[in-house]
């Protein structure tokens, strides 16, 4: 029988990333969303889901006071930035406590707990400490900085200084401030390498840091171009163009 699930959280390539990890699978069914905390009591208790995916930190509510003022009681996994409130989520009986930046299979494996959610608590203490305190295996380190050849000198460009990388003629770009630096990776491996809340895919030869886009400017049908500061321009593919729209809250 399919799970539902309720993902609330306030930035919404948040919730986008979590939605897309879910369709790969069919025993999940999304039944709901919501940006705050007061929006989240609502949801919860109009779809009544099985599951919630829970950020803490919400415009209005704090994820612990959504919980609380909901008359519905959902298993809860917690998704977040932030470890110092771990040892209260485990207090309230969460089912886990998922690190922001993770890979796919530790929100599988966050779910696979929910059937089986009541264990002892001497093994929920032993599970918390792992994540927190040692880390999870499941917690993925996303690339912060990429070196890159300079004349005769090595460079270093940290990732949120990046506008956006590129193919071109075979070779893959990497743009920052107007200045373009050959990498000695393919785009596909790079994109791998990056946050994909911060990187969109917005071409199959193009990957660009969304937190450096200036303008988005409108190209006929619905589809954008990509401006930033020093007037480069990035296309967005027609095959990208609904996501792109999801990612900027025009849909």
């Amino acid at each position: 029988m399919r799970k539902s699930i309720c993902i609330i959280d306030d930035e919404i390539r948040s919730r986008e990333r979590v939605k897309r990890i879910l369709d790969s699978r069919d025993d999940f069914l999304i039944v709901g969303e919501a940006d705050n905390g007061k929006a989240a009591v609502a949801l919860i208790d109009e779809k009544l889901p099985d599951i919630v995916l829970l950020d803490i930190k919400m415009p209005g509510l704090s994820g612990f006071q959504v919980l609380r003022q909901a008359q519905h009681k959902p298993a809860v996994i917690f998704i977040t930035a932030y470890n110092e409130h771990a040892v209260q989520a485990f207090e309230i009986h969460a089912v886990d406590y998922v690190l922001k930046p993770f890979q796919d299979d530790r929100l599988f494996e966050a779910l696979s707990r929910v059937p089986s959610r009541t264990i002892p608590d001497d093994q929920v203490l032993q599970q918390l400490s792992t994540l927190v305190e040692g880390g999870s295996a499941g917690i993925r380190k996303y690339q912060t900085r990429f070196t890159v050849k300079d004349r005769f000198e090595l460079k270093v460009v940290d990732v949120d200084d990046i506008d956006f990388f590129a193919t071109e003629d075979s070779l893959v770009c990497l743009y920052t401030d107007g200045i373009r630096y050959i990498v000695d990776r393919s785009l596909s491996q790079i994109e791998q390498s990056v946050n994909p809340e911060q990187f969109f895919r917005a071409h199959r030869k193009s990957l660009v840091n969304l937190n450096r886009v200036e303008r988005i400017l409108p190209w006929g049908r619905g589809r954008y171009v990509l401006k930033f500061s020093h007037d480069e321009r990035v296309h967005v593919s027609k095959d990208k163009t609904r996501e792109f729209k999801t990612l900027i809250g025009l849909v």
